[in-house]
C-alpha cells in the first residue's frame, strides 16, 4: 500500500477539512503529504490564509446576498 496520497488528493482533503475534521488515517497521511512536498504544503498555507481571512470578515459583520454567490465580473 502506497502511504504518500497524490497531490490531488490532497488539495481535496485539505477544502474537506475545511468544513469537517478527517479521519485519524486522513489526517496522518495528509500530514505526511505536507511535510514532503513544498507545493502542497504552500497551498495548504494559502487555503488557510484565505479561510482566516474570510471568517474576519463574517465575523466583522459582512453579508452575502446569497450564500456561497459570487459578483457578476466585468
Amino acid at each position: 500500500m502506497n502511504w504518500m496520497y497524490s497531490c490531488k488528493r490532497v488539495a481535496e482533503l485539505l477544502s474537506q477539512r475545511l468544513d469537517e475534521p478527517l479521519g485519524l488515517i486522513d489526517e496522518m497521511r495528509l500530514r505526511l503529504h505536507l511535510s514532503m512536498c513544498g507545493n502542497c504544503g504552500n497551498v495548504a498555507e494559502q487555503l488557510h490564509a484565505v479561510h482566516a481571512a474570510t471568517a474576519e470578515l463574517m465575523s466583522d459583520g459582512l453579508e452575502l446576498d446569497e450564500p456561497g454567490s459570487l459578483p457578476p465580473s466585468h
